[in-house]
């Protein structure tokens, strides 16, 4: 707070000494660099500093530069002059100072929205990674349910065509399997396709008769 008040102090100060070296050359005070300072106080200050600046301004201005000089007295002419300094240095304190707390508020809302759209930008990405995940998932069951059924369809056309040659070789099922397994070996077939071929055998035997 302390930093705020001397930065006004500097600025009013680095108004004076140019003011006062260039008074001579006009009928009336040239103040336009008093209010640049209250107007840069305000803007890197604040309100408090801005007034504040307003009055050291004031005060400078009513000694040094309103007649008559080096008294705070003045006459019925430069009154209204004096309270126009016034009124405008406090306008400008005021204006500086809300468009800097209207920027900041525009800062912080521009960084809350930033940080809204990363969380929400990291949302996104792990409901991806989480879909991506669940059908991957999707996929592996789809091909472990074909595999399965690929498996239940051959245990079927194998089991049909023991009970084949058990019937047509009146063997036991051990016997009717490892002749199965003997016949997939000597062929370098699977047992689903030589099931095929002798159910698909028997099927044409018992259409030819």
């Amino acid at each position: 707070m302390i930093r705020r008040y001397c930065i006004g102090l500097f600025f009013v100060a680095a108004a004076f000494v140019p003011t006062l070296l260039v008074q001579r050359f006009f009928p009336y005070p040239f103040l336009f660099l008093f209010f640049a300072a209250v107007m840069a106080t305000a803007w890197f200050g604040g309100i408090g500093p801005g007034l504040f600046a307003v009055i050291i301004s004031t005060i400078a201005v009513d000694y040094f530069f309103v007649p008559p000089l080096y008294s705070f007295a003045m006459n019925a002419t430069d009154s209204a002059y004096f309270a126009a300094f016034v009124i405008c240095a406090v306008v400008a304190s005021w204006v500086s100072s809300s468009k800097r707390k209207a920027e900041e508020a525009l800062r912080v809302a521009r960084d809350q929205l930033e940080i809204r759209v990363a969380e929400r930008t990291s949302e996104l990405q792990k409901s991806l990674m989480e879909l991506s995940e669940t059908e991957h998932k999707r996929v592996l069951l789809e091909s472990e349910k074909s595999v399965l059924s690929d498996r239940l369809e051959a245990r079927k056309l194998i089991e049909r065509a023991k009970g084949i040659l058990q019937r047509e070789l009146e063997i036991s099922e051990e016997d009717a399997y490892r002749t199965m397994q003997r016949e997939s070996q000597e062929r370098r077939k699977s047992m689903k396709e030589i099931s095929e071929s002798i159910i698909l055998n028997d099927d044409l035997k018992h259409s030819s008769q």
